[in-house]
């Protein structure tokens, strides 16, 4: 006889197809498709979640920077963010974020000095714009740099 139709799943109790029990590398597996994804997904949060903050905003901007295919350096969020005292530098407000002045998406560098630190609505606001472009969406008013 062959292999059974159905399978239970360890994980979620379920009946599934046969196929759903083998994993990417042909291996036959105790859980299905679904349930390896999600675990998989579990895994992959958790271990950014344990992460040091810098070190995961690291990991991100260098994957960021490789798929635009510009130059990364490291450098430390924090470091930026106590150097200009935590102070927006387009509007003097709290900055929390971090703002490439040449934007990645148009060829600035993922390094320290094309990063200075932002509050959110002024890095929401200006997003892949240039000064240049961003200056020009401020109409009758001036633009807060």
């Amino acid at each position: 006889m062959g292999e059974p139709q159905h399978k239970v799943c360890r994980l979620c109790g379920r009946g599934r197809p046969a196929s759903e029990f083998v994993n990417s590398k042909g291996k036959p597996s105790s859980a299905c498709t679904a349930c390896r994804r999600k675990k998989a997904k579990q895994h992959a949060q958790n271990y950014y979640r344990r992460m040091a903050p810098d070190k995961r905003h690291t990991l991100t901007h260098k994957r960021r920077a490789e798929s635009y295919g510009v130059a990364h350096e490291e450098y430390s969020r924090k470091a930026i963010l106590e150097r200009w005292g935590y102070s927006c530098a387009y509007c003097g407000g709290l900055a929390k974020h971090l703002d490439h002045v040449h934007p990645l998406s148009k060829g600035g560098a993922d390094v320290e000095r094309n990063i200075v630190p932002a509050c959110a609505h002024c890095n929401l606001s200006k997003g892949a714009k240039t000064l240049a472009e961003w200056a020009e969406t401020f109409a009758p008013e001036p633009p807060p740099f």
